[in-house]
């Protein structure tokens, strides 16, 4: 039932985490992890084989594989690794409607902070060379590499409608919706060169501007 169990999650791409095991593995096993991250973001998930990860992190390719079932997996994990490091544990406990529109506006600076870290442009990046090839892992590392900042999105909102500030039918659309409105086709272009980062002001503009359209599609609503 296990063997079915791990069968699946690698079949979905899914980090698939190793035993316990002793304090050495698993320092060996972050070694790998962080190694792998870094190689990955640097040369693609093409430009790294697992003999050059192997080679930098100093243990055997056998070791690789006893830590990670292959390639593919070691790239969710180390993709995980990278969200889990640009997050730093963040979460937000929305407890009374009045601070709705003040965390909306901190989470928008959260999001906007992090979709523009070079690391996460770097991943951006890594992920658009892997649709360009259609392959077929794509889905995966995508949700991956998005799904942790989406869960803090979706327990706002959720929280929200508990409160009675907004009211929604699928929480969804509403993160669809302000993700648009905040990065768009200027993070587009951005990612394709054709534009620069923004900067602290524009970023606080852009969020001001996302937030002001958004409330005209969700208003608040009093308790």
């Amino acid at each position: 039932m296990l063997r079915c169990k791990w069968l699946f999650e690698l079949f979905l791409g899914k980090c698939v985490q190793a035993s316990a095991g002793r304090p050495k593995d698993l320092e060996k096993r972050q070694r790998i992890l962080e190694v792998a991250r870094q190689l990955f973001l640097q040369h693609g998930y093409h430009g790294s084989s697992m003999d050059h990860i192997a080679k930098e992190a100093h243990v055997t390719k056998l070791t690789v594989y006893n830590h990670f079932q292959d390639k593919a997996n070691l790239f969710s994990c180390a993709i995980e690794e990278t969200c889990e490091k640009l997050m730093l544990g963040r979460s937000f406990q929305l407890q009374r409607a009045e601070d709705f529109v003040p965390m909306l506006e901190q989470i928008c600076a959260l999001s906007m902070h992090i979709i523009n870290l070079p690391e996460a442009i770097k991943l951006e990046h890594l992920l658009l060379q892997l649709a360009a090839e259609q392959n077929p892992l794509l889905e995966n590392f995508y949700k991956a590499s998005h799904l942790k900042m989406r869960a803090i999105w979706e327990q706002f909102f959720d929280q929200a409608q508990a409160l009675g500030v907004l009211q929604f039918e699928q929480v969804n659309e509403v993160i669809t919706l302000l993700m648009s409105l905040l990065f768009g086709y200027r993070h587009q272009e951005m990612l394709l060169g054709m534009n620069e980062v923004p900067n602290a002001e524009q970023r606080e503009q852009l969020i001001q501007e996302a937030i002001a359209i958004f409330l005209l599609k969700y208003p608040l609503h009093k308790p």
